[in-house]
């Protein structure tokens, strides 16, 4: 193997006289001035490690091409450095070479790349496309593959009027909604279908989160450029021919006469009104949870039997017992092993009260009650006030334009139904807040809250309930132990008979 470390030929005079090479030469047209030729013949090509030392090891930046010729300073083109015939990148996909490329070396006629040697750039150019060209995925007919062509083309075009940085904000939202609209190959869906839609009120639920989306967007942009909006506003809406499609949709949507108010309405139909549906059906059930307490007639035989079962046990001669205790009064535990007073009470009231037992576990509602230790109405009725105030910003906007525009008509009879809804809402917080105190009152306890109130009710008939199947289930096994006594009873002297004959 060859010491390419003691190579003795002098590369010094060599890379002095290199060239700076940048771009395209035609090698053929290449001239050298004469007292610059070296008397002596060209060296052999230097070892590879003591030609890497001789590149130039600027950073690896792209260069825009310059197809112009020789300029002053030897600056030249390669024959293959620019790519022509340029290939079409709009309708066919082509893979990437896995190269890794050099920007920047000396020049040197021994070189790999700048050396003479046969045109090798004329070629036919459907070979390649034999070979790495791919054609974009296409829809069933012709007719859609065209429309999505030209939207896709559109879409990468260069903003005109917002500025590059500002595209990552939009494109993949609105991609999104291009595949949207692609599912809708029977309609023909296009984006001027979405911008109809938004003007009627007649849009598609997906559409129009995609368009609230890049509208909360634009917005925040305007906020911060209030001189793309005053673009936006007096484009030229005739000419579209150029511009991308995101600043195309942008364009048309800020023509639609009250655009922001008729998206907000949208919103407020889709989101916010069936979030004040679902916190108004709480509060009815809350309401009524409050006066199926206060009217249930078998609750208070029950406590007052347990305040007796108190009086007895403790020989004490108190009225009642704390609300809020309740709870641990029936965990206490008796002198019977995994036996509590809960166990106590329901055995006596199965014996003596059974009618008040029996309605009292099998009440759904009131056990389903437990589950209310986690919901505070006065949250209800912040999220309430929160939507209330979007709502007057909303009818402050519908009453100054109803009479000069025309509205989808869903939104006048919105209004009208909101505000009868919220009407009804603030007079139910006044029962609520009057049931917690008529609550509180019901069973002495002036601190009483309703979620508190409701979940121990709950528990306090769940534990009965699970009590009684105890309970039940006892009672079965004893009289099972007693059948097979009696039977093993009446078994026993047959068989000492028949002991008996058998000895004689």
């Amino acid at each position: 193997m060859p010491n390419y470390y003691s190579s003795s030929v002098n590369w010094t005079t060599s890379v002095n006289s290199c060239q700076p090479l940048k771009k395209r030469n035609l090698l053929e047209n290449l001239q050298i001035e004469p007292d610059k030729v070296s008397p002596t013949p060209a060296p052999a090509p230097p070892p590879f490690q003591d030609f890497l030392t001789v590149l130039n090891t600027k950073k690896r930046t792209h260069t825009s091409l310059n197809v112009n010729g020789i300029t002053s300073d030897s600056n030249v083109y390669l024959l293959h450095q620019t790519p022509s015939p340029l290939l079409d990148h709009t309708n066919y996909k082509y893979p990437k070479i896995r190269a890794r490329p050099i920007y920047n070396f000396k020049y040197n006629e021994t070189n790999i790349w700048t050396q003479s040697s046969l045109n090798s750039t004329k070629f036919d150019v459907n070979i390649l496309n034999k070979f790495f060209a791919k054609e974009t995925k296409q829809n069933n007919s012709n007719e859609q593959h065209t429309k999505n062509s030209s939207m896709t083309t559109t879409i990468t075009r260069p903003f005109q009027i917002l500025d590059k940085s500002s595209q990552l904000n939009y494109d993949v939202t609105m991609r999104h909604l291009l595949q949207l609209l692609a599912k809708n190959n029977g309609q023909n869906a296009t984006i001027d279908d979405v911008l109809h839609g938004i003007d009627t009120g007649n849009i598609d639920n997906e559409w129009l989160q995609c368009v609230q989306r890049l509208n909360k967007t634009l917005n925040k942009h305007f906020e911060k450029r209030p001189d793309h909006k005053i673009k936006f506003e007096t484009y030229n809406i005739e000419n579209f021919n150029n511009i991308n499609l995101i600043e195309l949709f942008f364009i048309k949507l800020l023509h639609i006469p009250n655009y922001n108010f008729k998206l907000n309405c949208y919103q407020y139909r889709d989101e916010l009104q069936l979030q004040l549906n679902l916190l108004s059906q709480s509060i009815d059930n809350l309401i009524h949870n409050i006066e199926l307490i206060l009217n249930n007639k078998y609750l208070p035989g029950i406590f007052q039997l347990l305040c007796y079962l108190y009086n007895i046990i403790s020989n004490k001669c108190v009225p009642g017992l704390d609300f809020i205790s309740l709870i641990d009064a029936l965990n206490s535990p008796i002198n019977q092993l995994n036996k509590t007073v809960a166990h106590v009470l329901v055995e006596i009231l199965n014996e003596y009260y059974s009618n008040y037992l029996i309605n009292i576990i099998n009440d759904e509602t009131l056990i389903e009650l437990k589950k209310f230790i986690s919901i505070k109405y006065e949250k209800f009725y912040i999220e309430i006030r929160e939507i209330y105030q979007q709502y007057q910003q909303l009818e402050y906007e519908y009453i100054n334009i109803k009479n000069q525009y025309e509205l989808p008509l869903f939104i006048s009879s919105m209004f009208f139904e909101t505000k009868k809804q919220f009407d009804k809402l603030f007079q139910q917080e006044i029962l609520i807040k009057t049931g917690e105190q008529n609550l509180a009152n019901y069973f002495c306890s002036n601190d009483l809250t309703i979620d508190i109130c409701l979940s121990t009710i709950g528990q306090f008939v769940d534990k009965l309930r699970l009590a009684y199947i105890e309970n039940m289930k006892e009672k079965t096994q004893k009289i099972s132990i007693i059948n097979n006594e009696r039977k093993h009873s009446i078994f026993l002297p047959i068989n000492k008979t028949s002991s008996f004959l058998s000895c004689v």
